[in-house]
């Protein structure tokens, strides 16, 4: 039987990293988004939230190397565990185990657009080398070919 999982997407949250002193084991855990590759009814793009589960070093080196926002690749398998809580009632909690895994790209982040600061002792202190003129060529009138 095959119980293979791959998945890409970015991490919604740092990796949580524990130690289990009772068996001696490190294990991590995190959240995947990763989105789907239709559009909804609404012309959008629905996400599903992966729940992963690493350990030994394997746990150690991801928690230390992703982050929020980090797109991952994955690559494991998927395995559903059962708890019976004191009212006898069952719950379902599905994880992916993973057995490899690679960083893609770090997050990305938005950098706010500032201009360059004006020179005063310039002979043209609101001249900006980084102005995007294509908008104001669209909108210039040219003159008619046939006057």
């Amino acid at each position: 039987m095959i119980n293979l999982h791959i998945a890409e997407g970015r991490l919604i949250k740092d990796p949580q990293l524990r130690v289990d002193e009772k068996n001696n084991q490190v294990y991590a855990n995190a959240t995947l988004a990763s989105e789907r590759n239709y559009k909804n009814r609404n012309g959008q793009y629905d996400c599903d939230y992966i729940q992963l589960s690493l350990r030994g070093s394997e746990a150690s080196n991801f928690a230390q190397r992703c982050f929020k926002g980090d797109l991952i690749s994955v690559t494991g398998r998927q395995q559903t565990d059962t708890v019976t809580d004191s009212n006898g009632k069952k719950q379902y909690y599905t994880k992916n185990h993973v057995t490899q895994w690679n960083k893609l790209s770090g997050a990305v982040v938005q950098k706010e657009q500032t201009p360059p600061p004006s020179r005063q002792d310039s002979p043209f202190p609101d001249y900006n080398p980084n102005h995007n003129f294509s908008a104001e060529l669209e909108q210039m009138k040219l003159p008619d070919p046939n006057y």
